[in-house]
C-alpha cells in the first residue's frame, strides 16, 4: 500500500476528533453530503457561524474530511464519523499538548 501523505488541515481534524470528541462524532445530514454537515458543526467549534471567516473554515473542513474518507482515516456515514485505526494512530502522532497549541494558534487567527 503506498503511504498517503496528509494536509496539515487533515493532521489537525483527526486530533480534533480523537481529542475533543473521543473519535467519534453523531451528527444529522439530511439535505447536505455528511461532511458538508460535519465541517460546519466542527468549524464552530473554531468561529461563529456569523464570522467571516465561517465559509473558508467550513471549505475547508469539508475538503480536508474528504481527503481523510478518501485514504481510509474515517469512516463517515450520514450519521456519524469514526477514527479508523489508521486514523487514531496518525491523530495520536500529535500529542494532546500540541494539539491544544494548535487550537489556540488556529483560535486566534
Amino acid at each position: 500500500m503506498r503511504y498517503l501523505a496528509l494536509t496539515p488541515v487533515e493532521r489537525f481534524l483527526l486530533a480534533h476528533l480523537l481529542y475533543e470528541y473521543g473519535g467519534r462524532v453523531y451528527f444529522t445530514a439530511e439535505r447536505e453530503p455528511p461532511e458538508v454537515v460535519l465541517a460546519g458543526f466542527l468549524a464552530e467549534d473554531f468561529v461563529p457561524a456569523d464570522d467571516q471567516r465561517y465559509q473558508r473554515v467550513k471549505s475547508a473542513f469539508a475538503d480536508a474530511l474528504r481527503g481523510l474518507r478518501d485514504k481510509w482515516m474515517v469512516e463517515l456515514r450520514g450519521f456519524e464519523v469514526v477514527l479508523t485505526y489508521a486514523g487514531r494512530a496518525e491523530a495520536q502522532k500529535l500529542t494532546r499538548e500540541q494539539y491544544n497549541r494548535l487550537r489556540e494558534k488556529f483560535a486566534r487567527a
